[in-house]
């Protein structure tokens, strides 16, 4: 029932039990975000008013807002990027609020404008092919669950899949006969990704004979963990990032990359993908990506690629300065000042 009182405590359970799961239909993991946001919010609100248990909307204007959000990064560490989910979890809110209640429009107007923070465009390292060689040849396949994560490692490298559509994917989703797998992404938006033969071969083994048998709740999905449940994003870090470790034993240069365990399986995709002369369209529709400006991010060029450009570049340049040009004999004038004094 849409509240008719000015108190938080009506709005926000409103806004978790009826506004975002019924009139937005946000995903569970936008939920769960959210609600993070307005537990740190309410904490923060009694660190400054610990007498006023059931505030009112009006106890929550711009200036309070921005303590808060310096509070994040100040106080809790969060980073910029966090700061701004944050802030987009606020702003949902009071946008919520302006529908419902017409005498707090200026306040949510206010809030609404409140700017993002810059964040800084970090550089994204990825895997050249004898380090993806390396990774998967640090697997031990006669372990347990040696075969499973040998799937998962060549699963992530074909779809360059979150770490949460990899652990969604479920055994309906895979067509081994027409070679895909369907991933649910962000928003629950569905996108079809080709599978390689050498994938296609290896899910199938592993579907027939290496799956541990998972608890009846858990039975469509792939990848099953040690307690028979689902996959979990925790779970799925802890092998990659022990495989990347043992890999750089063997590929030294995975040393001196910042190389995200799950996430930048996903770089490396887009990397090769942009590499091999695949078109941008197609590799933003491969990654789910909502805006080609981030699939832009993923064109990388290799040191090698710059190094040749550098070269062709002095050449060039060289047999530029081969021809002398006619006009003024700078050897005379080597200072612009004097050349000018001198007309």
């Amino acid at each position: 029932m849409i509240p008719s009182s000015d108190k938080l405590s009506d709005y926000l359970h409103y806004f978790f039990t009826c506004y975002l799961p019924h009139h937005r239909d946000v995903s569970p993991h936008t939920l769960a975000g959210y609600k993070q946001t307005f537990i740190h919010l309410l904490r923060y609100y009694q660190l400054r008013a610990p007498d006023q248990t059931n505030p009112g909307i009006d106890q929550f204007p711009v200036a309070f807002l921005l303590d808060f959000l310096s509070y994040l990064e100040k106080q809790l560490g969060n980073t910029a990027s966090t700061r701004n989910a944050r802030l987009a979890a606020v702003k949902s809110f009071f946008r919520m609020v302006a529908l419902l209640q017409p005498r707090c429009q200026d306040q949510c107007r206010q809030i609404l404008a409140l700017p993002v923070k810059r964040t800084p465009r970090q550089r994204l390292d990825f895997l050249e092919k004898n380090e993806v060689d390396a990774i998967f040849s640090s697997v031990d396949t006669a372990s347990q669950d040696g075969y499973r994560d040998l799937c998962i490692l060549r699963t992530l490298y074909n779809t360059g899949a979150r770490a949460s559509e990899l652990c969604g994917i479920r055994i309906p989703d895979v067509s081994l006969e027409q070679k895909q797998v369907l991933l649910y992404g962000k928003g629950r938006k569905a996108r079809t990704v080709p599978l390689w033969d050498s994938t296609t071969a290896f899910l199938r083994t592993y579907l027939k004979s290496e799956r541990r048998v998972p608890l009846a709740p858990y039975r469509d999905f792939v990848f099953i963990n040690q307690r028979r449940a689902r996959l979990t994003r925790s779970g799925l870090y802890h092998p990659c990032n022990q495989y990347l470790v043992a890999a750089a034993c063997k590929a030294k240069t995975i040393e001196h990359k910042k190389i995200h365990p799950v996430h930048g399986w996903r770089y490396t995709t887009a990397s090769h993908l942009a590499l091999a002369g695949v078109d941008v369209t197609v590799v933003q529709e491969w990654l789910g990506h909502v805006s080609i400006n981030t699939t832009c991010r993923y064109k990388a060029v290799p040191i090698e690629t710059k190094r040749e450009a550098l070269r062709k570049f002095y050449l060039f340049e060289q047999s530029w300065q081969e021809t002398k040009p006619e006009g003024v004999d700078w050897n005379l004038y080597p200072d612009l000042l004097a050349f000018l004094e001198s007309l």
